[in-house]
């Protein structure tokens, strides 16, 4: 009987996890230096698979670019198989658009090489998604390579893995991981012993022919495996002739695709969804919710290109082929970071820096584009108002914040009623910037003039005593008053017309002004120097609804009414018709809708890693705080919001033997929630400024049914 070992030589790269990434590349080149010559010079290493991920190539050929006509040839010839992602991604952590985005970019480069491996190789991500199959159809692989997720009902080396749509792929199963034939022994019988006791150990779980992945991480093949194949090879042919009835193996070096092209694709179980099984491989889920900044910072960077910046620059942007350069920067550094020891956060403390440096440059460079397309729409509506865009599909209406002056309040007050805005600041028309000395005074009010409020045209110098200073302790003020419009400038004027004691008053330009200015401070060290700035009216910053604005359209403003107007329920409860909360000031939850409970934070002390947690032993576990604090920031009409401070005292550390019990230390955790009108959801934003080592913080909500 012959059983057929399919060897595929390859290798697993982080590009970045227990060192930093420029340390991993100098690793990734010199090993490339030595594989890349192995393959040239030796015909019977006839494949290599660069771990299903192009980043590798660019990484590697940064360094060395004269190897590009190397790796296009090995490439063509079949030699060397790349991509088709450009970085093995998680897929739980990142967006469904950074998964697509990923393969585009992956299948793109490979193309330059001669194309991408026709297989959804995903070898190491902690659990699939269940939309994987379909994203995989719609590229047009008929393939996956999976290992972890895969669940106990699943018995054989293969399955057909659907997603809710009815898309299906064949799911090639690695039971025992992806470097069951990593580190290949140098005599052919110690490789015939390994892979005896492998099919015996993993037993129906591998198929005949039988995947033998003979590579592991940051490395490759050894030297020896071309020869330990053929040497193999030899000896099974040896026995064939004098040991027919024996069990015998049949070695050969060849790619993923080859493999594929030979297994059954019939008679398969069918798994649908997603693939969460701890059961064979540690799915490790603690990485889902550790180093909660690389998540926020994932989530912000995607929104912000995905749902701002491209939407705007393709309705709105001057020359979107122009920002597309920018855009394309952007979502490089997003996919680079959806790498699964980068997003997950279970890495060196530099590789968390490098990552969230790379987002707050994705999230920047996508702002700019944003801004730049809202500037240039700006210009391409000629009606006058508030322009309100929508990026999005679906239509919206929102609660916004618009600046109305003290005329425009007055008109909506007498439209729409007392509850159409909620007041957040007020300006007046007359606004004191600084009070300075005359050494700073003209660099002072330069800065004001030509930087800060350049739409300056007038400007009134006045010269008075400082009333605020005790008797005998006078000293002389100069008033800078600034003006946008000659309007305002007249009526300063009439104001004053009964001020003889000021003399008489001239509208002076910004430049005159200066010198004028710069003449009196040298006269006199111990003039004071006012800056007020004059508007047209006084103004007031204030809450209002947008009122409907169409998917990917926009609208001038107008004033609106909510219906479902936000107001207070007792001290601290809050209700818009639509949810009404109570804050529980014992112990700093909250209800909603009459079910108690929400909010409840428990911490525990954790001596595990940024993978998994583990308690102490025993545990050692808060529940309660120790006090609490409730005040009412907000009570409507359109946005009403709580905040709860909660103070805990916990553990400072994990304890240690033989050392005493760790000190505890007050920890202060902040909830903020938030109810606006016309909406059926409640926001909640949890933040703390972390006092404490090695623990988890977890907050519950209750379901109101069961999941």
């Amino acid at each position: 009987m012959v059983r057929s070992i399919h060897v595929l030589p390859h290798t697993h790269w982080d590009r970045e996890w227990y060192d930093p990434f420029p340390t991993f590349r100098g690793r990734l080149v010199q090993m490339l230096d030595e594989l890349l010559p192995r393959l040239l010079r030796d015909p019977s290493f006839s494949h290599f698979q660069l771990d299903g991920q192009m980043a590798v190539v660019d990484d590697y050929l940064a360094v060395r670019p004269e190897q590009r006509e190397s790796l296009q040839s090995l490439s063509a010839a079949g030699r060397l198989s790349m991509g088709p992602w450009y970085v093995l991604p998680d897929e739980f952590l990142v967006s469904g658009e950074t998964l697509i985005r990923n393969l585009q970019l992956g299948i793109a480069r490979a193309e330059e090489f001669g194309g991408a491996m026709q297989v959804g190789y995903l070898p190491d991500m902690f659990g699939h998604i269940a939309a994987m199959p379909q994203i995989l159809k719609l590229f047009g692989f008929d393939h996956a390579v999976v290992w972890r997720g895969v669940p106990l009902s699943i018995d054989q080396p293969a399955f057909l893995w659907e997603s809710p749509d009815g898309s299906r792929v064949r799911a090639e199963y690695l039971s025992a991981g992806y470097g069951n034939g990593s580190d290949m022994p140098a005599e052919a019988s110690q490789l015939r012993e390994r892979i005896e006791m492998f099919l015996e150990v993993q037993g129906g779980l591998v198929g005949d022919p039988c995947l033998w992945m003979a590579g592991m991480d940051h490395e490759a093949p050894p030297a020896h495996l071309s020869r330990v194949v053929a040497e193999f090879q030899a000896k099974e042919t040896l026995r064939a002739s004098t040991h027919p009835d024996t069990q015998r193996y049949e070695l050969h070096i060849g790619s993923l695709t080859e493999y594929l092209e030979s297994v059954p694709s019939t008679n398969l179980q069918t798994h649908r969804g997603e693939l969460r099984s701890g059961a064979r491989a540690n799915l490790l889920m603690g990485v889902a919710s550790n180093r909660v900044d690389v998540k926020i910072a994932a989530a912000r960077a995607e929104r912000t290109l995905e749902r701002l910046a491209e939407p705007l620059c393709t309705l709105w942007s001057a020359e979107p082929i122009r920002d597309q350069p920018l855009l394309d920067l952007a979502w490089l550094e997003v996919i680079r970071n959806a790498a699964h020891d980068s997003i997950c956060a279970c890495s060196h403390d530099e590789v968390v820096d490098a990552v969230l440096h790379r987002y707050a440059e994705a999230t920047e460079t996508a702002h700019g584009v944003a801004s730049s397309a809202i500037e240039h729409a700006s210009t391409q509506i000629q009606q006058a108002g508030l322009l309100l865009l929508n990026p999005c599909a679906r239509e919206r209406t929102e609660l916004i914040e618009v600046d109305l002056t003290a005329s425009a309040l007055a008109e909506g007050f007498e439209a729409l009623g007392q509850f159409w805005v909620q007041v957040l600041a007020e300006r007046p028309a007359q606004e004191e910037l600084h009070l300075t000395t005359a050494a700073d005074g003209p660099m002072v009010v330069a800065r004001e003039l030509i930087f800060e409020h350049p739409e300056t045209v007038h400007v009134l110098l006045i010269e008075r005593e400082d009333s605020a200073n005790a008797v005998g302790d006078a000293r002389r003020v100069l008033e800078v008053h600034m003006f946008s419009n000659a309007e305002n400038v007249s009526s300063q004027l009439e104001a004053l017309s009964d001020l003889e004691a000021l003399g008489q008053l001239e509208a002076l330009s910004p430049l005159e002004a200066l010198s004028q200015l710069g003449q009196r401070c040298e006269q006199d060290p111990g003039l004071l120097i006012r800056t007020v700035l004059h508007h047209a009216e006084a103004s007031t910053r204030a809450l209002t609804i947008s009122g409907p604005v169409p998917g990917f359209g926009w609208r001038i403003w107008e004033p609106h009414r909510a219906s479902s107007l936000v107001q207070s329920t007792g001290p601290y409860g809050l209700t818009n018709g639509l949810i009404s909360v109570e804050v529980n000031t014992e112990d700093g939850t909250f209800s909603v809708n009459g079910q108690a409970g929400y909010g409840h934070i428990i911490d525990d002390v954790d001596v595990g890693d940024t993978y998994n947690w583990c308690p102490t032993e025993p545990e050692l576990v808060v529940r309660q705080p120790q006090a609490t604090r409730t005040q009412v920031i907000e009570q409507g009409p359109l946005r009403g919001r709580l905040r709860i401070d909660s103070e805990y005292l916990l553990p400072s550390c994990a304890p240690t033997e033989p050392a005493p019990e760790p000190e505890s230390l007050l920890q202060v955790v902040t909830t903020v929630i938030e109810l606006r009108a016309d909406e059926g959801i409640l926001r909640v934003t949890t933040s703390l400024n972390n006092q404490v080592r090695d623990h988890r913080m977890r907050v519950h909500f209750p379901l109101q049914e069961r999941a």
